[in-house]
């Protein structure tokens, strides 16, 4: 089933809070919970912004929902918690990175026809895909490979690889934050990948060939194994693998995070289009 997408009224005024109240006070009045713990965020998000501010255009590929500008919220009590969460983060984010607001969201809420392009996009390469995601379901110990703009940075599980260093994101102790501002160093990439017994030269490949079809991460998740194409906060499109005994994905059912479908197409047997908000 397609449907037409838009943005959420309360999703709206979660971003633009969040741009709005930048400052330090401010903030700590607007926090959803967990506030000093999304004040221990902030020199991570200054840092991946500055790339941002000396390049705007590069928003669209470097805000990524598994990237250095998404959020993970693993502790929350509720999914509405996780999303409001989220939600403000994506708007302090825009606002540290000096994104105009009409902007924050707008390369994907860029009209009627964007989905079916997006769709499109991603079928016309659905025997690659495939291959690709069986690639990746034989990496066991991999749960999510991601990469963003510029190019060489990257994520295996909760290591970020940026500006050439190796930094394990370490959970936030309360709402579980992903990243947290908290980090594990490790001498490279490579030794971190040693460590979970997967090889090195499987992770470059598996990235290259993923950027070479336009997606920026791959996820195993309870369904099955999750390919996404491109998104921003809890907006996001890509083809779901369903597992033999996985739970069919349908239109307003709420993910644990607390997104939700807006389009769900079977394109093949077990394989979904999906979009989310």
């Amino acid at each position: 089933m397609r449907l037409r997408t838009k943005v959420p009224v309360l999703g709206v005024a979660l971003i633009l809070a969040g741009i709005s109240h930048i400052a330090a006070e401010e903030r700590r009045e607007q926090n959803p919970p967990g506030g000093d713990e999304f004040e221990h965020l902030m020199p991570h998000i200054t840092q991946s912004c500055v790339v941002v501010r000396e390049t705007p255009g590069i928003w669209p590929y470097r805000s990524f929902p598994y990237g250095p500008l998404g959020l993970e919220v693993r502790g929350a009590k509720t999914p509405a918690e996780a999303d409001h969460i989220r939600n403000f983060f994506l708007g302090a984010v825009a606002g540290a990175c000096g994104i105009p607001p009409d902007q924050v969201t707008g390369y994907f809420f860029c009209g009627p026809q964007c989905p079916a392009n997006r769709r499109d996009h991603l079928l016309g390469q659905l025997p690659a895909i495939s291959s690709l995601a069986r690639d990746f379901g034989d990496l066991r110990a991999v749960r999510l490979l991601a990469a963003w703009a510029p190019k060489g940075e990257l994520r295996v599980n909760d290591l970020f690889l940026m500006q050439n260093r190796a930094r394990e994101a370490v959970p936030s102790r309360v709402m579980g934050f992903v990243p947290s501002g908290d980090w594990r160093s490790w001498p490279s990439l490579g030794a971190y990948l040693q460590k979970i017994d997967v090889s090195e030269g499987k992770v470059i490949d598996l990235t290259r060939r993923m950027l070479e079809i336009g997606l920026s991460a791959l996820i195993r998740d309870p369904s099955g194994i999750r390919l996404v194409g491109v998104g921003v906060g809890d907006n996001e499109s890509g083809l779901l693998f369903l597992r033999p005994a996985g739970s069919r994905p349908r239109v307003n059912a709420k993910w644990p995070d607390g997104r939700k479908y807006t389009i769900v197409e079977e394109v093949a047997p077990g394989v979904f289009y999906y979009e989310t908000t």
